[in-house]
């Protein structure tokens, strides 16, 4: 912005005076989360799977190389959304409808939206269903549009029964598949923003989450993939990744691409039973071994972060808080202590953040990071006792070399860290379940957040299956 010298010098002079303020002006930021995509389910970690458009966020925008979510849904969206490690708030495992993220715990959008920060949540929430207080519209977000649950029917929006789709607490019933319906939202939430505020948009797509479902047009290019699993799970991320590319074109059509951080991950590793793939890492969702808890993710920032780049850094879901907070330049509002490391400096020059041992896992699968090394507690399936691995990860990311045995006393370290952490009630089914106390945790590798339901055909409508209810929002509004 340049003054012209053709206006009164009192003018140019106010016009100067302003410039600073928008220079200065905080950045938008836009934080998208798939859910249950693996590691080999990106086509820049060359996958079968067509994803252009995230692909383009790795090259224009830092691929973060050792990015570590939690092994399942509301853990990751809980660690993303409080900076504070779900286990010590007792969410080991994917909510029910009687759980909930804790009320007292002070959440990203509530420290943005302090700040001046329009807030918008579009998708799954997964983090309270059964209590208005727990909803997003409560928790620092002035927009909320998607779903309250754990999964629902990508074209009858229902879940066990009941439909579960709303707008701002009204249950909503509209057509569409939710891939097309969330993105048409986050565009419609970017273009009607007040442009002299900043923006926080979480876009929080449920695709890939079972039920395997998509639009015959996304089906028919993965005609020859022979595992019909895999085939629908291939459309459905191809479908999220057209959403992902049709937000950030409104986002240059706007003029704000520059101006905007956006962060892309997933959730969790995939469920390998339903069409998902982590190779060449070891287990998948609900496991803290690789597959389970090391996710493709990317953060782009035209002219502030090097573009092409890859950072090697342990980077976790539980940083964003004290991160972005960090980057955007303002003051975190949380009176509880941060479980998340602020990585901004190693995002934006490269610097070598150190960070304690750092906990990962849900009930049943545990894992502990120590420098190179990881710490890994697995519970035996339908067993009350658990195995125990130690890797060099630094040197042994694909978990071929358990080195227990050679390194016993710093295994029995690394176990004292995972005892130490408290035994909080359980937030996710109002039972205690803490790393002590594992044996009920779910199956690692299988995907419990789905309900246990019987999915329907590949490519078709899932028919909602059994009585129909009325909508959870509503019950919840009622409570």
């Amino acid at each position: 912005m340049r003054a012209s010298r053709s206006l009164p010098v009192p003018v140019r002079i106010l016009i100067l005076l302003a410039l600073p303020l928008a220079v200065f002006a905080r950045p938008n930021i836009v934080f998208i989360l798939a859910d249950d995509l693996g590691w080999n389910d990106v086509g820049y970690h060359d996958s079968e799977i067509k994803t252009p458009n995230i692909d383009s966020l790795v090259e224009d925008g830092l691929n973060l190389d050792r990015y570590y979510a939690f092994p399942m849904c509301s853990p990751t969206r809980a660690a993303f959304l409080t900076g504070r490690s779900p286990i010590r708030l007792g969410i080991v495992s994917p909510i029910g409808p009687r759980g909930g993220l804790p009320l007292q715990e002070h959440l990203l959008s509530e420290t943005l939206q302090s700040h001046g920060y329009q807030t918008f949540q579009v998708g799954k929430w997964h983090l309270g269903m059964d209590r208005v207080a727990a909803h997003a519209y409560n928790r620092g977000f002035s927009h909320s549009y998607g779903h309250l649950g754990p999964s629902v029917d990508y074209f009858t929006h229902v879940w066990q029964g009941a439909l579960d789709w709303q707008r701002n607490g009204k249950a909503l019933r509209e057509e569409g598949y939710t891939t097309e319906l969330i993105t048409a939202e986050a565009i419609r939430q970017i273009k009607s923003r007040d442009e002299s505020a900043p923006m926080f948009l979480y876009v929080a797509f449920n695709a890939p989450h079972s039920p395997l479902q998509a639009p015959e047009r996304f089906v028919t290019p993965y005609a020859h993939i022979k595992d019909a699993n895999r085939k629908i799970y291939a459309a459905m991320v191809t479908a999220m990744d057209e959403g992902v590319g049709r937000i950030l074109e409104t986002l240059a059509d706007e003029g704000i691409a520059d101006d905007t951080l956006v962060v892309w991950a997933s959730d969790n590793g995939g469920g390998t039973n339903l069409g998902a793939s982590n190779r060449p890492f070891r287990g998948g969702k609900g496991s803290a071994f690789e597959g389970g808890i090391r996710v493709p993710a990317a953060i782009r920032w035209p002219g502030v972060l090097p573009a092409g780049s890859r950072i090697e850094q342990m980077v976790t879901a539980m940083d964003w808080f004290p991160t972005l907070t960090s980057a955007v330049g303002v003051k975190p509002r949380n009176s509880l202590p941060f479980d998340g490391v602020d990585m901004w400096s190693a995002l934006k020059d490269g610097g070598k953040v150190a960070r304690p041992d750092t906990v990962i896992g849900v009930a049943g699968s545990y894992a502990v990071f120590r420098d190179g090394w990881k710490y890994v507690q697995s519970t035996r399936r339908n067993r009350n006792e658990s195995e125990t691995f130690l890797y060099r990860i630094a040197d042994d990311p694909l978990e071929a070399r358990n080195l227990i045995e050679t390194e016993s006393e710093l295994a029995n370290q690394l176990q004292a860290v995972i005892e130490a952490i408290p035994q909080a009630r359980s937030a996710s089914q109002g039972r205690r379940r803490g790393p002590g106390n594992t044996a009920g945790g779910p199956r690692p590798g299988r995907n419990s957040a789905s309900g246990g339901r019987q999915q329907g055909r590949p490519g078709r409508r899932n028919a909602p299956g059994g009585r129909s209810e009325e909508p959870w929002v509503e019950r919840a509004a009622r409570d």
